[in-house]
């Protein structure tokens, strides 16, 4: 990025402060698209009771009203110093960078800027939670006022995610490896 671009980008930040926040969630699967606002999701995560709006959206993506509310308000550990350096790492950069293919500034196509906006709201969102960070907390440190997620891409990542991991339940529980400890009882 040159110094031009970085120029604008913090000229931006500087002339609008109150965008701190991520306040609205772009769902895109296709030419499928919908809108709605983190703070609805944040009162169902309170609540337990979803509207009108997101339950027809929890309707139209084939999900659970209990799944959903699970990740909402699951509380994953992020240490900071040990997650600022792991991102900054290289294997970090690849990680954020593939996030950003399924989470990132809406109608921002810069990778950069997408993978720094992760960053940050990972490290923001758990900086102000004690370290700890829910879903709901990483928008509220998101720094874009809307966000999108790729339904397509996320459910891609899910699979690949869910077949590594039985790949990997496979090679622990395998036979072959018995066999080579001599625990087989054949």
């Amino acid at each position: 990025m040159n110094f031009l671009s970085r120029f604008i980008i913090i000229f931006l930040f500087l002339l609008n402060p109150s965008v701190n926040a991520a306040e609205n969630l772009f769902l895109y699967k296709g030419i499928f698209n919908r809108e709605i606002k983190i703070e609805e999701l944040d009162k169902f995560k309170t609540s337990g009771k979803a509207s009108s709006k997101l339950r027809n959206l929890i309707q139209i993506t084939n999900q659970k009203e209990k799944e959903l509310l699970n990740v909402l308000t699951t509380k994953i550990e992020v240490p900071l110093k040990t997650s600022s350096k792991l991102m900054n790492s290289k294997i970090g950069e690849v990680f954020l960078k593939r996030i950003s293919n399924i989470i990132y500034p809406n109608k921002i196509l810069d990778k950069e800027i997408s993978i720094k906006a992760l960053r940050s709201a990972i490290l923001l969102g758990s900086f102000n939670n004690n370290q700890k960070i829910s879903l709901i907390d990483f928008f509220k440190a998101y720094p874009n006022k809307n966000v999108a997620i790729d339904l397509q891409a996320l459910s891609k990542t899910l699979k690949k995610v869910e077949s590594l991991k039985e790949l990997i339940e496979f090679y622990s529980d395998s036979p072959f490896k018995k066999l080579k400890d001599g625990t087989s009882s054949t």
